[in-house]
């Protein structure tokens, strides 16, 4: 470290401001006037430049619609039909036909004139402003089209030109009608007919351009343009000047001079003050600076001393110290550089700050960084980007401040920075996790509603129109149930790719929760493309999934909800897509369904029904009625089924096909059950002769409780179970067979009996005769119906009830309601009766007068009677 000695020479007054402030006021001067002419030359420069770039724009922009013209013209001149109605033959009535060569000229394509003109230059057919008119070409654009058609006739490709008709000005494409079937060899220029088509360069034509070309102020002037204006020449093929484009150009030079010019001359005028200022107190500044230098040494000593803690803080700590000169070369760096970066020091020395730091695509700070350090102002936290010794980009904080000497003038840059690489990883790790599922991989409901918001916004400005599909897994929790959740995850997997598999990259697929996904589809042509994405959705999903090295099944129902745009609420279409998904599995799952207005009143129906079935269920609104059984042995009531009846407060009674399903999708159905359950066990005590008989449904088989629920409610009643007969029907086998045998079997040691209700409606029913212990098979009513008017009906019937007798089963028929059907079931040996024939369902007290009615009497013989 230097210090300064006690016995150093110092300038008088008068030799310091000789030598050093008249020198550098000058120099101050020179410099100043040095930047103001840089910056007058360079504003010219600029404005020259960009009248250049924009001359260049508008040329192009000019060549664009002249290749459009061009390009329209091929179109219809290769046309088949226009070489055989305007050249072979002149057919002006179909030309004029709107799709040929008519108005849509005009209104489709927007170009005011069409000719077609024969191998001799008459015109055989004109188009103005979509109108055919009787017209010479030539007459109307006396001055170029002639040139123009002779070299459109020896060209392959379509020619174009500017040409003048009255006061307008107009493009001009001409080319010879020849179809591709045509070689073009094979015919002489001279026979040739020729099509034109002109397009008007008219003020709303500049005007388009103007915007798409961002060019100020287009117009058509037929005299020199101004010099505030840029122009181009417009002439003719034959080089005749029909007048200029003229715009005004971009002054980004006058901007520049508007910005520095004002900050100058304040620095002009406060640089003659603080001259005039120094040159005043330079006797009393050298007075000060020789009683300072007494105590220089004095606080050399006290620097040194902060200069070695400073040292031993900056190199326990993790960041490292840089420091920059006045113009912002980097010229010290803390020996933590190198050990942080792997970069050595004296390889990065020299360059400038925007050298080496780069930016973060993710935050301003570069573009802070710039401006502060220009600005001369100090600064902190800005996130900036470097490259490590490896080559990789790293991310760190940058603070500093300026560093200027004792009279003020700044000698450049010090700072610290600090590596965050790690931090901003870990940063975007967690916004990737919040965003997206962690098992697949998709975007999350976070994400998901984020991306509906953005696409129901652009919605409402664009054409295209925002669908929502969502998914719901059929039967995905037995998958869970038999091999695990961890299985489940898998298939979890797999369905993401194959989603994922079906979609457009601007779709977006996420999981919601469970096994329920959802698809943002933007498209013009809604709801035909989400019906097709459903179709092969659903396609997709029936492939087998591999789990444990064995396939598995499952299927996927869909609802498809699409955006009005004018209503882009994001709820409400999630809703209807919900609602879409609900009439989708109730259509029997592994299909799709669209919203539509009545979805939602049904919806709401339904809502209703449900709670008025909750509160029924609180209030003890349901009953149970009762159907005797025939026995045709004895002749004589043998059992009964209980069936539950709902009676409502306002509607009465409400059919069981009504709410019966509904109480199975909410799962009411298990209380109900319960309930009915040990109401028909203790009625059944009432009647000590007859078995009672009580349908369970397959929900009730869902929980692995039946079997304790059952024996809970023998328990309770005291009722014998060899009195108790439970109902099944063939869904209760297909869904989960195994744990279903298990469960009857639970049952079957409790000492009750089973029966297989409607049986035959099913495809498996005679295999699960042999597999499961039943006791009793009841025939469909439709079969006992229909036996008197068809004979496959009354076989059917007849095999039952031998396959019965075979396997020891009691046989039951249902729906028995004529004398025929009675006399034909005890004729073919049935076991029981039931139907309306001899009762409908009733109450207890109604079903105990039935039984005292017939008591010790034939009630075949009576009833038939």
């Amino acid at each position: 470290m230097n210090t300064v000695s006690l016995n150093s020479p110092t300038l008088s007054g008068e030799t310091f401001t000789r030598r050093i402030i008249f020198p550098m006021a000058s120099i101050v001067v020179v410099a100043i006037a040095v930047v103001l002419g840089f910056v007058l030359v360079s504003a010219s420069g600029q404005n020259r430049l960009e009248v250049e770039a924009s001359t260049k724009l508008a040329t192009a922009a000019l060549q664009v619609k002249a290749r459009e013209v061009a390009r329209n013209l091929r179109d219809y001149a290769v046309w088949e039909d226009v070489y055989k109605n305007l050249h072979e033959t002149v057919n002006g009535e179909w030309a004029a036909t709107d799709g040929n060569v008519g108005a849509n000229i005009y209104e489709g394509l927007g170009y005011e004139m069409a000719f077609a003109i024969n191998p001799s230059g008459k015109t055989v057919y004109a188009v103005i402003h979509g109108a055919p008119q009787k017209v010479d070409a030539l007459q109307v654009m006396p001055h170029g089209l002639k040139d123009l058609l002779h070299v459109a006739s020896i060209q392959t490709d379509p020619v174009t030109s500017i040409i003048k008709s009255g006061e307008d000005v107009f493009i001009v494409a001409a080319t010879g009608i020849l179809p591709p079937s045509i070689e073009r060899s094979t015919v002489r220029p001279r026979d040739l007919s020729m099509l034109v088509f002109a397009k008007k360069l008219d003020q709303k034509f500049l005007d388009g351009i103007g915007r798409d070309y961002l060019l100020n102020g287009l117009a058509i002037s037929p005299s020199k343009p101004t010099d505030a204006e840029a122009s181009i020449p417009l002439l003719t093929q034959d080089r005749v000047y029909l007048g200029s484009i003229t715009w005004f150009p971009a002054k980004p030079g006058y901007q520049l001079l508007r910005f520095i010019l004002p900050p100058l001359a304040v620095a002009l005028v406060i640089l003659a003050a603080f001259s005039l200022l120094v040159v005043r107190n330079a006797r009393r500044s050298t007075r000060a600076l020789e009683e300072s230098a007494k105590t220089v040494e004095a606080y050399a000593q006290t620097l040194k001393e902060s200069e070695s803690r400073f040292k031993d803080v900056a190199e326990a700590s993790s960041d490292w110290i840089w420091e920059s000169d006045n113009i912002l070369r980097l010229v010290y760096f803390s020996t933590r550089f190198t050990e942080v970066t792997g970069v050595a020091a004296a390889s990065v020395l020299g360059k400038t700050l925007e050298q080496f730091f780069s930016s973060d695509a993710d935050t301003d700070g570069w573009r802070r960084l710039i401006e502060e350090t220009h600005e001369r102002t100090s600064f902190r936290d800005l996130r900036c980007c470097y490259r490590d010794a490896g080559g990789q980009t790293r991310i760190c904080r940058l603070a500093g401040r300026p560093i200027t000497s004792a009279s003020g003038e700044f000698l450049g840059f010090r700072g610290t920075a600090t590596d965050i690489t790690e931090e901003v990883k870990a940063q975007e790790r967690a916004t990737h996790l919040a965003h997206h599922d962690a098992l697949t991989g998709l975007p999350n409901r976070v994400l998901f509603r984020e991306r509906l918001n953005i696409a129901l916004a652009a919605n409402a400005v664009e054409a295209s129109r925002v669908s929502i599909i969502c998914l719901d897994l059929d039967h995905f929790k037995e998958i869970n149930d038999t091999l695990g959740h961890g299985a489940g995850d898998i298939l979890l997997q797999q369905l993401s790719n194959r989603l994922l598999g079906c979609v457009r990259s601007s779709d977006t697929v996420a999981r919601l929760g469970g096994d329920e996904f959802a698809i943002i589809q933007v498209g013009v042509n809604q709801p035909l493309e989400s019906e097709q994405l459903s179709r092969r959705l659903i396609e997709v999903v029936k492939a087998p999934f591999q789990l444990d090295g064995q396939d598995f099944h499952i299927g996927v129902s869909v609802g498809i909800a699409v955006a009005d745009t004018r209503d882009n609420d994001p709820e409400r279409l999630l809703k209807n897509a919900d609602i879409a998904l609900y009439r989708a599995k109730q259509a029997g799952r592994a299909t799709y369904k669209i919203f539509e207005a009545q979805m939602d009143v049904e919806l709401q129906a339904r809502k209703a029904l449900e709670y008025d079935l909750r509160q029924a269920v609180l209030k003890n609104e349901l009953e149970v009625h009762y159907q005797p059984l025939i026995d045709l042995e004895a002749r004589a009531v043998a059992a009964v089924e209980a069936l539950v009846r709902w009676r409502h407060p306002t509607r009465g009674l409400v059919s069981p096909a009504e709410f019966i399903p509904l109480a199975e999708e909410t799962g009411l159905i298990v209380a109900i059950g319960e309930w009915v359950l040990e109401t028909a066990c203790l009625q059944a005590l009432e009647w000590p002769q007859l078995r009672v008989a009580v349908n369970l449904s397959p929900v009730q088989f869902r929980g692995r409780e039946l079997v304790e629920t059952v024996d809970g409610v023998l328990v309770r009643t005291g009722l014998d179970p060899a009195r108790l007969e439970l109902e099944i029907t063939e869904s209760v086998l297909i869904n989960d067979a195994t744990a279903a045998l298990e469960i009857l079997n639970g049952l079957k040691s409790l000492g009750v009996r089973i029966a297989m209700d409607d049986f035959g409606t099913g495809y498996s029913s005679l295999g699960y005769l042999n597999s499961f212990p039943f006791d009793k098979i009841k025939i469909d009513r439709s079969f006992i119906g229909d036996m008197s008017s068809k004979d496959k009906s009354g076989a059917i019937v007849k095999s039952v009830i031998s396959l019965g007798q075979s396997l020891n089963m009691v046989t039951t028929a249902e729906g028995v309601e004529t004398i025929e059907q009675a006399t034909f079931l005890t004729n073919e040996g049935c076991d029981q009766l039931q139907g309306f024939y001899f009762s409908k369902p009733v109450t207890a007290s109604e079903l105990t007068a039935f039984i005292d009615r017939w008591e010790g009497s034939d009630i075949m013989s009576i009833v038939a009677a």
